[in-house]
């Protein structure tokens, strides 16, 4: 619904966001067309659930926190890091669709999957960010993962490496590249740094980026999504279809500005929240 307002009304959407905190904008437009969609009977149904009850996460959080500072406590915030990866879509396309109660959800068009891209993000705890590492679509060398453990070794050498000027210490969820021996190689040998892995399946607490960063970063991305003017491609039948390489390279601009909006307080108020720092 929303990219058919990009593509047929966008000086009613400009209007609409001239009205609105651009902070807030996209979640407003989301209660306007759930408004209109349930005027006129349409039903949406999404379920959810956490690997790890609530009260658990919680045990685990503080146990973590307790840890870290036993090991870490001499370390400064210029020396803790914390690295997250996350998925980003040209289209940002829906989880769920809006269709006539009773109705299936099959679509006759349109892109059901939209160009994906993973963004590498990092962090350290005084709220300096990294230079972001952007992964595109490539020869499935190793099926399922997004960040081949070749393109990770690049990554901790020429990115995190160069920004680690003293021994420090770099919190990683326990994804099979991040804390393969390899990588504690890497991170011991070549940076004189210590990897810290997060406990598993809990870094919806323990994970300073997933924690406090990350939904704003992609409200952010939405956000600058929406103001997007839509790109045309060069098919004559379906100009509103851009090419692959149209696709990314507005995906990586728009990422950049996303990440660039991240403010130094939310990325400190991140791992305080994590680590337990009052």
């Amino acid at each position: 619904m929303i990219t058919w307002i990009k593509i047929n009304q966008r000086a009613w959407l400009m209007s609409y966001f001239a009205t609105k905190k651009s902070d807030v904008a996209y979640d407003s437009l989301l209660r306007l067309l759930r408004r209109f969609c349930q005027r006129y009977v349409f039903c949406q149904q999404r379920q959810t659930k956490n690997k790890l009850k609530q009260a658990l996460l919680t045990k685990v959080h503080d146990e973590f926190a307790r840890d870290f500072h036993r090991e870490y406590q001499s370390y400064e915030n210029d020396c803790v890091f914390n690295v997250d990866e996350t998925g980003m879509y040209y289209n940002l396309p829906p989880t769920y669709i809006w269709a006539v109660c009773g109705g299936n959800a099959k679509i006759s068009t349109g892109e059901k999957h939209s160009m994906r891209m993973t963004a590498v993000l990092t962090a350290r705890a005084d709220g300096q960010k990294l230079p972001l590492l952007l992964i595109t679509k490539g020869v499935p060398e190793y099926p399922g993962r997004a960040l081949k453990p070749t393109m990770w070794r690049q990554y901790l050498r020429d990115v995190l490496g160069e920004s680690i000027e003293e021994p420090s210490v770099v919190l990683m969820d326990n994804f099979e590249c991040h804390v393969s021996d390899e990588s504690y190689k890497i991170m011991h040998e070549e940076l004189g740094s210590h990897l810290c892995a997060l406990p598993p399946n809990a870094t919806s607490v323990c994970q300073p980026l997933n924690v406090g960063v990350m939904a704003p970063f992609k409200r952010n991305l939405r956000s600058l999504w929406l103001y997007e003017e839509q790109l045309e491609g060069d098919d004559d039948d379906d100009p509103y279809s851009p090419t692959a390489r149209q696709k990314r390279m507005a995906m990586v601009l728009r990422a950049i500005a996303a990440w660039d909006m991240a403010t130094a307080d939310v990325i400190r108020q991140a791992f305080a929240k994590v680590l337990r720092v009052n």
